[in-house]
């Protein structure tokens, strides 16, 4: 292969891999890589998007939108789960405080006011998920990437750092179940 004398040397380990994997992306992660970590679906898709440019958000999930702590334990996003249930709990706590100190009296307000946090802290967190997602994949993916193994063992790790927990979802509901039974 010749090279042109005028052109910067391209020597850096992202250029290698960029000619062994024609999907990988400039930021230097394959769509076969966000694929072991995330699972078959749109996830892959979105993500590559987003460390592409293309995208800001990774889109909206649903999921997430609808589950909230519970999606994020499932997908092994531990400190995302703790930080939603934070905004899930935390919030709704300071806007009913807030209402109660500066408007006693107004329980309709509160009511009003802490429905309209539910949803809005809902669309926040359907809009964060992904976004968190991406960065555990990227975070994951690079630590694998230094341990410079072969192909096989290299998706094999990605694939058991990434995908979903059975367990941890279940301890959240016990987790929520035995709040739930202390609070009444």
């Amino acid at each position: 292969m010749e090279t042109n004398p005028y052109l910067a040397t391209q020597s850096s380990l992202s250029t290698a891999r960029i000619e062994t994997d024609h999907l990988l992306s400039d930021s230097g992660f394959s769509e076969t890589e966000l694929t072991a970590f995330t699972g078959k679906g749109r996830y892959p898709h979105l993500l590559m998007r987003r460390l592409e440019g293309k995208s800001i958000h990774a889109g909206f999930n649903v999921w997430a939108a609808i589950f909230g702590i519970q999606w994020f334990f499932f997908r092994k996003l531990y400190l995302f789960g703790l930080f939603s249930l934070v905004l899930e709990v935390g919030a709704p706590f300071a806007s009913g405080w807030a209402i109660r100190f500066f408007f006693p009296g107004k329980g309709d307000l509160l009511f009003i006011v802490s429905v309209l946090f539910f949803f809005g802290i809902r669309v926040v967190i359907g809009f964060l998920a992904n976004i968190a997602l991406c960065f555990a994949a990227t975070q994951a993916i690079s630590k694998i990437d230094r341990m410079n193994q072969d192909n096989e063992t290299h998706l094999r790790l990605i694939t058991r750092a990434g995908g979903v927990s059975i367990p941890s979802l279940l301890l959240v509901y016990a987790a929520l179940g035995i709040f739930r039974a202390m609070s009444n």
